[in-house]
């Protein structure tokens, strides 16, 4: 895989003409950015693929950009809240895929020494609130990141 861009490209071009209140869902729901990044990338699995291996490069190779490669699939990922009811099937792989990532990577790992901000607990509160909040979600998937949610809090 030569890698996707997980950029949210150009962003001028991509809202151009876009009302008030298109704007505003265009950057706070990632859907649209899902679905490009899963058009680059082939398909669903593809793109599940190349989070596996930015995190597999970061984490073996200490690949900063590589890191920064899996920071930014995980948002856009998690904050794509429209995504939810549309591909269950994908967001039953990337829980599954996230906790064994989590599994191998220290608690403290995702918190920001600077700010003292965990990244992955705000992109995850999201993930979690679409679940809960979104219409159209299939049960499994809502139980499925319920369970996550409750072995994230032990």
């Amino acid at each position: 895989s030569s890698g996707i861009n997980a950029e949210y490209g150009d962003k001028k071009s991509a809202t151009a003409g876009f009302s008030a209140t298109q704007l505003t869902q265009y950057y706070m729901d990632t859907t649209t950015s899902l679905d490009s990044l899963i058009e680059q990338s082939g398909s669903e699995d593809e793109l599940l693929g190349e989070l596996q291996i930015s995190f597999i490069v970061f984490l073996l190779g200490h690949v900063y950009s590589a890191f920064d490669q899996w920071k930014r699939l995980t948002d856009t990922i998690c904050r794509a809240s429209q995504s939810l009811s549309q591909r269950p099937n994908f967001y039953k792989n990337f829980i599954r895929t996230l906790h064994f990532h989590l599994k191998e990577t220290p608690s403290d790992f995702f918190v920001d020494i600077v700010s003292r901000n965990n990244f992955l607990v705000t992109t995850l509160k999201l993930l979690f609130e679409g679940l809960r909040e979104e219409e159209g979600v299939v049960e499994e998937l809502r139980n499925r990141g319920e369970k996550f949610r409750t072995h994230l809090e032990k």
